[in-house]
């Protein structure tokens, strides 16, 4: 009897260490998040995405889409020309190649479209050490020959230090446009979050809002008819194969806050969004190489 005591107390007292060891306060973030992730895909179905077609070469990293009228325009991330493509959305092949010019691209990372205008968030900073990011506004104009005719310059109200880092909050691959406010959605490598920024048009003032736990880093977004926010995200642990989300967000007493979390079913990094009607979209995919990454279709109306 006193041996079988004596096994009870060590037995418990090994429960409690091991429970000790695996508090969460001592698991990094980005692992409690990772699990977080693969519990929900787990239990939620995908939402299944269509190949439409592959894009050329010079369309290696597509990272913004915007819609006007019946063209369909493509950003190409990491590049240094201010180029933009429109594309045949049912071929992924470039239509015309248009020149905007009085701008610069240091890292150009979303593109809207809103009231008459194009904007283009030069706000890239993968190392966070960036001390001006830029928001261009151009009007739209038919044809191939487009003219920045204002520029924003910014820092994130929240940052202080510029130092190389490799986790951080202050990349930013997001943005919508709505009224006179510019809204960014960060891409957090320190926590997996996404802050939200919005930014007066009028007044260029900034201000830091709520911040959002979607379990990945924020790609894009667009508009849904319903008002909601489709934010794309993804997270990988291998650089090369990718598990993406859609978000949907609600917009709740001013703020943003998570209504549905999707898994997408394919794997390579998807970057781009834009809306085309009745809760439908267009995606737009990196490539790991220097061929044309993919253009893909996607339906929420299950969702609404």
């Amino acid at each position: 009897m006193i041996k079988y005591s004596l096994l009870l107390i060590c037995l418990a007292f090994s429960m409690m260490q091991c429970s000790k060891n695996t508090s969460p306060s001592n698991v990094p973030n980005m692992e409690m998040e990772q699990d977080s992730m693969d519990m929900e895909e787990e239990i939620l179905p995908k939402a299944y995405v269509t190949e439409i077609a592959q894009f050329p070469d010079v369309i290696n990293e597509c990272s913004g889409l915007i819609k006007i009228n019946d063209r369909i325009i493509s950003m190409n991330d990491g590049s240094t020309h201010t180029l933009l493509q429109e594309i045949n959305p049912e071929t992924a092949e470039v239509v015309s190649t248009i020149n905007v010019s009085a701008i610069n691209n240091i890292d150009w990372e979303a593109l809207q479209y809103a009231n008459g205008k194009i904007y283009i968030a030069d706000t890239g900073n993968n190392e966070g050490d960036r001390e001006t990011l830029s928001l261009y506004t151009v009007p739209y104009e038919e044809g191939t020959e487009f003219t920045c005719t204002d520029t924003i310059n910014f820092i994130w109200p929240d940052q202080t230090t510029f130092e190389s880092a490799t986790f951080h909050p202050f990349d930013c691959e997001s943005l919508l446009i709505k009224d006179n406010e510019a809204i960014f959605f960060s891409k957090n490598r320190s926590d997996l979050k996404s802050n939200v920024y919005r930014l007066n048009l009028q007044t260029n003032e900034i201000i830091k809002g709520e911040s959002i736990s979607i379990g990945g880093l924020s790609t894009d977004a667009a508009f849904d008819p319903s008002g909601d926010v489709i934010l794309l995200s993804y997270i990988t642990l291998n650089g090369s194969t990718f598990s993406n989300k859609i978000n949907i967000l609600q917009s709740v007493n001013s703020a943003y806050e998570v209504k549905h979390s999707i898994p997408i079913t394919q794997t390579t990094q998807i970057e781009a969004i834009v809306h085309l009607g009745d809760h439908k979209y267009l995606l737009g995919a990196e490539s790991e190489s220097s061929s044309g990454g993919f253009l893909y279709s996607l339906d929420l109306k299950e969702y609404y």
